[in-house]
């Protein structure tokens, strides 16, 4: 067979997928343990074991084979898949319960190899032939991985042979049963044996672990691996009822290596063992260090740098002596049947995660998801629901472990902030989350005012514009707000003093707001930001704000940067009537140039007396000012005061008022209550605060209280309500 080579990726679907994936189910499981668990489950209870074992397989086989034909395939196999598609964080957490699971199947496998080689040898030291197995290994793969695998075809000859000397042995043809159809599991549960078993078809990942090494991986991974389950499962069948038919429970229970006593020709049995033992052993130690190499390249493990490095030759030779160390010390400690349910359970999370990447390619239904090799939905989301449910089958505290332990890695991983050198298909994932949540939401019949949450809209011309403003903006809208931030090139019409900038400003100003825009998103605020050419300031915010309306999540607030005296009375009419028509509520900031903010800690909320007229539960208008002053209080660690100038003669039911307003909002305790029968801008004057929120209800009233507050020294919030907030909700 003719491979192509490109660069280091230099073998075909034959020996670099089909061999090593046939090679590695084909091994000690079968050779080892299939009779006992015949012996044990019966007949059927072994086809049944196999046939659970071999659907989750060949599901997540088919998963592998479609999306393998949709991305570009780098190392590391599983874990670049995962990773491409929900990101480095999950391929991440996956990534190393893989890896452990790549190198304690070397340790399986090895064990294997020496029980065989212990047969035949039986003086021999079981630790120093296990070492010396690893040793060997060790050189093998530290000279070139190309030696080991080619040595692979021969292997697999070998393994054939065995396999018609088992066939031709026995003699099963002229026996009747010797085992029931459906056994007593005398010793164990069916699901025990499943987890003995499973580790057999795990060699899936074996051709994939190689991807880094082949020609062409789109098409060679589904083809092998595809043909490889597909002639491993019918070997597998077969010798289910082989055992069954040649030698009775007692005995294959009793004895490991009763296959070789059983067959035609016994020698070539015990090479076939060692040779498949060795070699699955040889490939999956060639695998492991690969992965750990690309997860290191991706910064998820430790020692990064260290174990992404390669020889010249393209070998991770750190990340190989790591793992042969780790397989040293297990091989001391351990055993075969100890570390196959281990296995199984590092693998089934392992299948759980491709089949969900899969499932999740196909839900989302983006254009850039077209698989040459299609598969139906259902097929990952069988091989996703079987897998953990199996987990938890075998052992649910296992299985709780298993996933806790995959939580914990994600968590880490995320707060790594691993860098991003491609793209993925999360984000995907989270807007057909949203889309299907806004389409539940809008048939529902709930109020709006018990989901509140700031959804502001700030236009701005100036980068230092919004960087003035942000202090005050982060403390309405942090943590769970949303802030849209609309640069605005005003080319003919008035905008606010503060705002006028010259030609030559402007180009500046617009290069410099996306990465500010950008910076501030990343202080825990969902931003988005857009850029309009408008001919007017006030026309150019109304129409904004008119067209984001139908939007799901449009804003609910809109936040102008300037005092409501730098407009004429016809353009705060427009903002108003925009507002109401818009279902939101306005903000506007007349900001003190010396004081600011001042020490970001007292804040004043003016109630206007017209409340004491209506019913308590009627609809107020300094709900959003309220609201607002909360967000500010808990993010500047600040104090509350609801301050109001009445009547003398109204003094106590104003009282009253304000501390049933205090219970019934949740307000914080400390909240004080400042009630004066000055007028208003005397009352003002002398209130100390590092900002003062004033509600109002029309343009009107926002015209004559700015004109007010114009010669007032201190900051000033104006507020106006859409009557979709609600402090008592």
């Amino acid at each position: 067979m003719t491979e192509k080579k490109t660069g280091s990726r230099s073998f075909g679907m034959f020996r670099g997928v089909f061999i090593p994936t046939f090679l590695t189910i084909i091994g000690v499981i079968m050779y080892l343990r299939l009779g006992r668990i015949v012996g044990e489950a019966g007949i059927f209870g072994a086809v049944a074991i196999i046939l659970l074992a071999v659907s989750v397989t060949i599901s997540t086989g088919l998963s592998l084979s479609s999306i393998t034909t949709n991305i570009r395939i780098g190392a590391g196999g599983a874990f670049s898949i995962i990773s491409k598609t929900l990101g480095l964080e999950v391929g991440g957490s996956v990534g190393i319960p893989l890896y452990l699971a790549q190198t304690f199947s070397v340790v399986l496998y090895i064990f294997g190899f020496t029980e065989a080689w212990l047969f035949i040898f039986p003086y021999h030291p079981r630790i120093i032939v296990l070492l010396s197995t690893i040793l060997v290994m060790f050189i093998l793969t530290f000279i070139s991985v190309k030696y080991a695998i080619r040595a692979q075809v021969i292997v697999f000859l070998i393994v054939l042979a065995s396999l018609i000397s088992i066939f031709l042995g026995g003699g099963w043809w002229h026996h009747i049963a010797t085992v029931p159809a459906i056994g007593e599991f005398p010793k164990v549960t069916f699901w025990l044996l499943f987890a003995l078993f499973f580790p057999a078809v795990t060699g899936l990942m074996s051709g994939v672990g190689l991807s880094g090494e082949l020609t062409d991986p789109k098409k060679q991974i589904p083809r092998g691996v595809m043909l490889a389950l597909g002639a491993t499962t019918i070997i597998y069948l077969a010798m289910a009822f082989w055992f069954g038919y040649s030698a009775p429970s007692s005995e294959l229970i009793a004895d490991n290596l009763i296959i070789v006593k059983l067959a035609a020709f016994a020698p070539l049995v015990l090479v076939g063992i060692l040779a498949a033992t060795f070699s699955s052993a040889l490939t999956t130690l060639v695998a492991a260090p690969r992965l750990l190499n690309a997860l290191s390249e991706n910064y998820i493990f430790i020692f990064n740098p260290f174990f992404a490095k390669k020889s010249k030759s393209g070998e991770p030779r750190n990340a190989t002596l790591f793992t042969v160390g780790i397989i040293a010390a297990t091989l001391a400690v351990g055993s075969l049947d100890a570390v196959a349910p281990v296995l199984t359970m590092f693998f089934l999370i392992s299948y759980a995660m491709i089949n969900l990447v899969v499932f999740v390619e196909q839900y989302l239904g983006l254009v850039s998801y077209r698989p040459l090799f299609k598969i139906p939905k259902a097929v990952p989301l069988y091989g996703f629901i079987v897998s953990i449910a199996i987990m938890f089958f075998i052992n649910a505290i296992a299985g709780i472990f298993a996933l806790f332990f995959l939580f914990v890695m994600y968590l880490f991983l995320v707060k790594r902030k691993l860098p991003v050198k491609e793209g993925f298909v999360r984000s995907g994932l989270f807007f057909a989350l949203s889309e299907w949540a806004a389409k539940k939401v809008v048939t529902l019949a709930e109020s709006p005012k018990h989901i509140w949450k700031p959804n502001v809209l700030l236009p701005v011309q100036a980068s230092r514009s919004l960087q003035g403003n942000y202090p005050l903006i982060k403390s309405i809208v942090f943590p769970h707000g949303i802030l849209s931030v609309l640069g605005m090139d005003v080319r003919k019409g008035q905008v606010p003093k503060e705002e006028a900038l010259t030609k030559k400003q402007k180009e500046e100003e617009r290069a410099a707001l996306p990465s500010l825009v950008k910076k501030l998103g990343q202080e825990g605020i969902f931003t988005s930001y857009a850029y309009i050419e408008i001919s007017n300031y006030i026309d150019g915010v109304c129409i904004s704000l008119q067209a984001m309306e139908g939007q799901f999540f449009h804003p609910n607030i809109l936040f102008i940067p300037s005092a409501p005296h730098s407009f004429s009375a016809s353009e705060l009419n427009k903002l108003t009537e925009t507002i109401k028509d818009a279902n939101a509520g306005l903000i506007m900031f007349d900001k003190d140039e010396d004081i600011g903010l001042g020490a970001e800690e007292d804040i004043s909320v003016w109630i206007p007396p017209s409340v004491l007229e209506k019913d308590f539960y009627e609809e107020r208008r300094f709900d959003l000012a309220l609201l607002i002053a909360l967000r500010m209080v808990n993010n500047w660690d600040g104090k509350l005061t609801l301050r109001m100038c009445i009547e003398k003669q109204d003094k106590e039911a104003a009282h009253e008022y304000l501390r049933r307003l205090v219970y019934d909002a949740r307000l914080p305790a400390t909240t004080q209550i400042i009630i004066s029968a000055h007028e208003f801008p005397t009352e003002l004057r002398k209130a100390m605060a590092d900002i003062h929120i004033l509600s109002v209800p029309d343009a009107a009233k926002l015209k004559k209280l700015s004109t007010i507050t114009k010669n007032i020294r201190g900051s000033f919030l104006f507020t106006v309500d859409s009557t979709l907030e609600d402090i008592l909700a």
